[in-house]
């Protein structure tokens, strides 16, 4: 029998225990698999990466034992969604075998950026005012110094490799599902928010179906009620069959 598979990938700064809350209110019967970059969790004396095609590599050589038997779908946050999309994009490449769906939360589509910002220059106290004012991390490890210290090069790594990258257009898009969820606080016109024409943008991004959904909350809302996101998570993967 196939397995059962969601293939997940943080936000910036997490590691394979960041989807815990999530985690918990998936069915036994599905395999979820969180995969995590150099530098953190279980990975933590390996060196940082800076950069996204290096992430996308790394990533690349984990998912591949978990793609051999059964589908899958790809379910990220925020820098998560960027290198979700970016790793599809390889694996098309590689002629490997795909996701059957791409659900994505936190972030609007891969060619719009909410900030031409550089906060990884910023020294520790500044940049951590400013992740703390754009909502960058949820607001209760605000609360912990000796989390911020241990943090801080992780942190300061991620955004990096989201102020450098540089968004290529495929020469055709997805042929692969795509539903994209963001919070509704994190929508808007105003400097580090994002406009609903970007978020509806990913629709560019497949050949395929494309729905959309505002939740109540900001940009951490995946934590506001991880249940409910569980079973979004798991009604995309049984609409298209992946996980019946």
């Amino acid at each position: 029998m196939n397995s059962k598979k969601v293939i997940a990938i943080p936000f910036a700064g997490g590691n394979k225990y960041s989807f815990n809350s999530i985690e918990k209110y998936i069915p036994k019967n599905v395999d979820w698999i969180t995969l995590e970059l150099p530098g953190r969790g279980n990975r933590f004396k390996e060196d940082l990466l800076n950069r996204v095609d290096d992430m996308v590599d790394d990533l690349l050589d984990k998912i591949i034992p978990h793609i051999k038997e059964g589908e899958y779908m790809i379910y990220a946050h925020s820098l998560g969604t960027l290198l979700g999309y970016e790793l599809t994009k390889k694996m098309i490449h590689k002629k490997m075998k795909l996701p059957k769906s791409l659900f994505f939360t936190g972030r609007g589509a891969p060619g719009f950026e909410r900030s031409s910002k550089k906060r990884s220059i910023l020294p520790k106290d500044q940049f951590w005012k400013e992740v703390n004012e754009i909502g960058g991390l949820p607001s209760e490890f605000f609360d912990h110094e000796d989390l911020l210290d241990l943090y801080y090069p992780i942190m300061k790594s991620d955004f990096k490799a989201v102020e450098d990258y540089e968004f290529q257009e495929m020469e055709k898009p997805f042929s692969i599902p795509i539903q994209i969820c963001m919070g509704e606080e994190e929508i808007g016109e105003e400097n580090d928010k994002t406009p609903l024409k970007n978020m509806k943008a990913w629709q560019n991004e497949t050949s395929s179906s494309c729905s959309f959904e505002l939740l109540k909350g900001d940009h951490f809302f995946i934590f506001n009620n991880p249940k409910a996101i569980a079973d979004k998570i798991c009604r995309v993967a049984m609409d298209i069959n992946v996980l019946v």
